[in-house]
C-alpha cells in the first residue's frame, strides 16, 4: 500500500499488479471542484484499490472521506459538507468496452497516457455534491434571514402611486 498518492497512474498497468493507494489530496489540486467551494483549505483522504475482479473486469474501487465548505445558497454563509464516497469504477478502453461493463461499475475509460488521481477524484467529488446546498436545518439559516425581513408595523410606499395621479390627469 502506498501512503503517498501518485499525480499519475498508468491504471491498467496498477490493476495488473494489484496495487492498493492510500494517501491525502489537498482540496486546492481538484481544479474542477474550486469553482464550488467557499473554502480551498484542507484535504480529501483517499483509498484506492485496483485489480481484476472474478469475470475478469478491471477496476478501481475505494473511498474518499472529508469534508469541503460550500455555500448555502439559502442564507448564503458556509456550510460544511461531509463526504464519505465509494467508489467503484470498471477500467475500460472504449465505449464498447463500457456498454459491456456489469451492472454494479461505473465506466472509466482508459487511454495509453496515465490517468490524473486529482482528475478522478474531481470527477467523484463533482458527482457527491449537492446541485443547490442548503443547511439541513431552515433554523440554522433563521437567524441571518431575520436581519433581511422587513419591520412588521412600517408600511411600504406603493412605487405606483405617481402614474395613479397622472392617469387620474388625463
Amino acid at each position: 500500500m502506498t501512503e503517498q498518492l501518485p499525480d499519475r497512474l498508468d491504471l491498467l498497468a496498477a490493476a495488473e499488479a494489484g496495487r492498493e493507494l492510500h494517501g491525502r489530496i489537498a482540496l486546492a489540486d481538484l481544479v474542477r471542484v474550486v469553482p464550488l467551494l467557499a473554502s480551498t483549505a484542507g484535504a480529501l483522504e483517499v483509498e484506492m484499490r485496483l485489480g481484476r475482479d472474478s469475470d475478469g473486469t478491471w477496476f478501481l474501487s475505494g473511498r474518499i472521506c472529508g469534508s469541503v465548505v460550500l455555500q448555502c445558497q439559502r442564507c448564503l454563509e458556509d456550510l460544511i459538507q461531509t463526504l464519505v464516497i465509494d467508489i467503484r469504477l470498471g477500467l475500460v478502453r472504449s465505449q464498447t468496452d463500457a456498454a459491456r461493463l456489469p451492472r454494479r461499475y461505473d465506466p472509466l475509460i482508459v487511454t495509453a497516457e496515465p490517468a490524473s488521481i486529482a482528475d478522478i477524484v474531481s470527477e467523484e467529488v463533482l458527482l457527491a455534491l449537492p446541485f443547490a446546498p442548503v443547511h439541513a436545518d431552515a433554523d440554522e439559516c433563521s437567524a441571518l434571514l431575520e436581519n433581511y425581513r422587513s419591520s412588521g408595523g412600517a408600511q411600504r410606499e406603493n412605487p405606483f402611486v405617481v402614474l395613479a395621479g397622472l392617469k387620474q390627469k388625463h
